[in-house]
């Protein structure tokens, strides 16, 4: 059995879990992932009671999942809390406890999106310029929520219409937006006194929750059923795009993918969107009640 690295050895598993998550920061780690490990992670430590997490050995973490899955947590948020898990050991240098472990299987969900004109309809709903532009940018930049939120006024080029963007791991990379939008962030900046492009009263920017909160009221008051966060609109880009004929690489490039196997994904959503549409036109054509029309 592994034993924790030296500095860590004297440490309570609040402390360990303290330290994890001060890692995470330094390492630019999405507001969203650093507040759901250290969920899972104190999780984590409640369930092993007082024993300290130098103990844990692989059927402790399997344990642990089961008891999440009892708990009535989804397949996605176990394997997520998995990845939590075996990675603050990993760092605590405790990887030697859990050879062998596999992480569990994910559901395979192609990712879901909206039409154009469900998302025109969510803009016609919003009061003002800036939920306008929050469904806006999402929709035809892709941008991450936390990518949006950090978005400062000397970001945007309206001229050349583009975004310069801090993505994963302080990775820079430029985004475009059309015409309409830029009109749009013209009248919008010419009111701002912040360098944030989305200030907040309390803090520095706004919160993803407020996207979130923004997302949610005008989904409903456009009447979308559909489940709608930032992440659905950052599907719908990369869907739309790919079906009116954007390069999946080029599209891998604007979402600030590393892999081009996480965007190879949105191949899987075209086609089924393709054979839709196939079945909508060719079944209206065959319909027997079409033909007697014509004639």
């Amino acid at each position: 059995m592994s034993s924790v690295k030296a500095p860590f050895a004297e440490r309570s598993n609040d402390e360990l879990i303290d330290l994890y998550i001060s890692h995470l920061v330094a390492r630019n780690r999405s507001e969203k992932t650093i507040k759901s490990f250290k969920s899972i992670l104190e999780e984590f430590v409640r369930f092993l009671g007082d024993r300290h997490v130098s103990q844990v050995t692989v059927y402790d973490v399997d344990f642990f999942l089961a008891h999440l899955r009892r708990k009535g947590w989804k397949k996605d948020s176990i394997y997520t809390a998995a990845v939590a898990v075996k990675r603050f050991l990993e760092f605590l240098g405790l990887g030697g406890n859990i050879a062998g472990f596999e992480l569990p299987k994910r559901e395979k969900r192609l990712p879901r999106y909206l039409e154009a004109e469900e998302v025109f309809r969510m803009v016609n709903a919003a009061e003002n310029l800036r939920d306008k532009l929050i469904v806006l940018l999402l929709f035809t930049t892709g941008l991450r929520v936390s990518e949006l939120v950090s978005l400062r006024v000397s970001d945007v080029d309206l001229e050349k219409r583009t975004l310069r963007v801090r993505g994963k791991g302080s990775k820079e990379r430029l985004v475009y937006f059309p015409d309409y939008v830029a009109d749009l962030l013209r009248s919008y900046m010419k009111g701002l006194n912040s360098e944030w492009l989305f200030p907040s009263e309390t803090a520095e920017h706004i919160h993803y929750t407020t996207v979130e909160r923004v997302l949610k009221r005008l989904k409903e008051k456009a009447g979308i059923e559909k489940k709608v966060t930032p992440h659905t609109l950052r599907h719908s880009f990369a869907t739309l795009s790919l079906a009116a004929g954007l390069d999946i690489r080029e599209i891998q490039e604007l979402l600030g993918h590393s892999n081009l196997n996480t965007t190879q994904v949105y191949a899987h959503v075209s086609r089924e969107r393709l054979k839709r549409d196939y079945e909508r036109v060719w079944s209206s054509l065959l319909d027997p009640r079409s033909a007697k029309e014509q004639s």
